[in-house]
């Protein structure tokens, strides 16, 4: 099995907000996850999920709904 190669800087897009950052990963031009991070370091970063609970591996840009869900755990 090969390493795994990071992304290069320039699948990802960062979007810098008032109140928040916003992270778009994309693979081949195709939106395959959005990271939010908020300012507030008293918020928890989320991450943006498809409301009916489909796969990640297509575009989140086809979904009508994103929800966000939060990391509880993490080691």
């Amino acid at each position: 099995m090969g390493a795994r190669i990071p992304p290069s800087s320039e699948d990802i897009q960062i979007i810098e907000g008032e109140e928040q950052t916003i992270y778009e990963y994309r693979n081949n031009g195709i939106l395959l996850m959005i990271k939010v991070v908020p300012k507030n370091k008293k918020r928890r970063p989320y991450y943006m999920v498809p409301a009916d609970g489909s796969a990640h591996y297509t575009s989140l840009e086809q979904h009508k709904k994103l929800y966000p869900q939060w990391v509880i755990v993490e080691w």
